[in-house]
């Protein structure tokens, strides 16, 4: 199997303890344009953005791709494929979108209130007729969910990507694996225990073979990496120890509901691990490395991935799971997984961003074959 393609995450809410604000720093577009420009740099095959900044950063890089956040709906259709096209005309085609299916509270933010089933049909119909636009149809359609007249002005200047700006995303239950099978050109799952992911992979792919369609599959995990095991978790701890837990609960609640879960106070989990680290936040203290390690060199962390995680894993979405560990042994990790799963991409996050992402192209490109 070819090496697979690493990714990088570009935010804004950066720094050592970057979740705990006494140790965030002061957020500036020099800050993203230098971690855009090291990870073109270093070679990793892109980033991990949110939709504000990508666009931005183009002139920073040469190589670097951009995953790029997108609620189906909130853009009419044909603005959508315009807008992906001046991207790919400025950046040379380097636009991947990141599907996301959204949770209600964000989408109500965007004026969406359709139910989750008509959410996945208009999302179908939707990212259909935008590959469509993209690639320069010109007529008007009239669909179930979106309507449009033909086009009225010169096409945008290339170039396009075959087949469309790849459709990248996720969606676990039974109607957003079908919706997954339907619409994704990648599969993405945060990390969790291998025969879970497992399970999820192999729905995805019987669902998209009755399609007739095939896909790629990544993984999202934040990662840890040093020369030696000891460093790798000293790390770990030292951020954690530095995390006050005012700034974990004050967010706890609100960002459980974003997600449709219980409160802190009504959640439970079946796993013993986990419950001890729901009381742990119960009872005003943070989990200890034995509550939040869950297989070698894996563990349940903090992240700014969004700004509605729930923290440590407790609601069991892997929106915090780590690597942990010597480069020897979380390149093992990784290669374990690539074959048992047949991972193609890997999209990690450390913090800080630029300084994580030098050790890791350091440490674990080589060890993965990656230039």
């Amino acid at each position: 199997m070819d090496h697979p393609d690493i990714l990088w995450y570009i935010g804004a809410n950066d720094g050592a303890v970057p979740w705990d604000p006494r140790h965030r720093d002061t957020p500036s577009f020099e800050a993203l344009r230098h971690q855009a420009r090291t990870l073109d740099r270093l070679g990793f095959f892109g980033a991990l953005t949110t939709a504000r900044e990508a666009v931005a950063l183009v002139g920073d890089t040469e190589r670097l791709r951009f995953v790029v956040p997108e609620y189906p709906g909130v853009k009419p259709p044909a603005l959508m494929a315009e807008q992906a096209q001046v991207f790919d005309h400025y950046s040379g085609g380097r636009l991947i979108f990141n599907q996301v299916n959204g949770a209600d509270p964000v989408l109500a933010r965007y004026g969406l209130f359709h139910p989750k089933d008509e959410r996945y049909a208009r999302s179908v119909e939707y990212w259909t007729q935008v590959r469509k636009l993209y690639l320069d149809e010109a007529d008007a359609f009239t669909g179930d969910h979106f309507e449009y007249g033909p086009r009225y002005k010169p096409e945008i200047p290339g170039p396009r990507q075959p087949g469309g700006v790849p459709i990248w995303g996720t969606g676990a239950s039974p109607a957003g694996i079908d919706h997954a099978a339907e619409v994704l050109d990648a599969y993405l799952t945060f990390m969790g225990p291998v025969d879970e992911m497992s399970t999820l992979f192999t729905k995805v792919r019987k669902a998209a073979a009755e399609t007739g369609r095939s896909m790629r599959f990544g993984v999202l995990a934040s990662v840890i990496v040093r020369e030696t095991e000891d460093e790798a978790w000293e790390r770990f701890e030292w951020q954690l120890a530095n995390t006050s837990p005012e700034s974990v609960l004050a967010t706890a609640d609100r960002n459980l509901v974003s997600f449709g879960f219980d409160p802190l106070e009504a959640l439970t989990s079946p796993d013993a691990q986990v419950r001890a680290r729901i009381e742990a936040l119960r009872s005003g203290r943070l989990p200890t490395r034995a509550d939040l390690e869950f297989a070698p060199n894996m563990a349940a962390g903090l992240t700014t991935w969004t700004a509605a995680e729930p923290p440590f894993d407790v609601a069991g979405k892997g929106t915090g799971t780590y690597l942990v560990g010597s480069a020897d042994n979380v390149a093992a990790r990784m290669q374990e997984m690539q074959d048992a799963l047949g991972i193609d991409i890997w999209i990690l996050s450390g913090w800080p961003l630029a300084a994580e992402a030098e050790n890791t192209a350091r440490l674990l490109f080589p060890r993965l074959g990656v230039r």
